[in-house]
């Protein structure tokens, strides 16, 4: 799976959901104002995505709930969508390399084992 089939740029003024016209989606939107930090993103990812209470709040447990989305919620695409994205994860750039590199090894999985698409929309 290619890096650009994951992780999509849109005009603020689309829907993500367009991308996926023929497909059921599940749309989990976020503000990039608002996570700026790992501490805001584990906080913000598990609301959005709706992830179980014991969730860990760290690297490898996000991993594993984004890969179990397809056992845990309805969908054939999962979304998640980063309004305000020019702000997202600012305040540690290293943040978000770790977790561009967590989400896109939850899409390869959910795309290989699943046949379903995890995808990162940045408004």
């Amino acid at each position: 799976m290619k890096k650009s089939e994951v992780f999509i740029e849109l005009s603020e003024h689309r829907k993500p959901e367009e991308l996926f016209p023929a497909s059921v989606c599940f749309t989990a939107e976020i503000d990039g104002r608002t996570v700026q930090n790992k501490e805001n993103l584990m906080k913000a990812v598990y609301t959005a995505f709706r992830f179980p209470a014991y969730f860990g709040g760290n690297w490898d447990a996000m991993l594993d709930c984004l890969r179990s989305l397809p056992d845990e919620l309805e969908g054939d695409v999962f979304i998640l969508s980063v309004k305000n994205s020019g702000a997202f994860l600012s305040e540690e750039p290293q943040c978000r390399k770790d977790f561009e590199e967590v989400f896109y090894e939850a899409s390869s999985f959910i795309s290989e084992v699943f046949k379903k698409k995890l995808v990162l929309v940045k408004r």
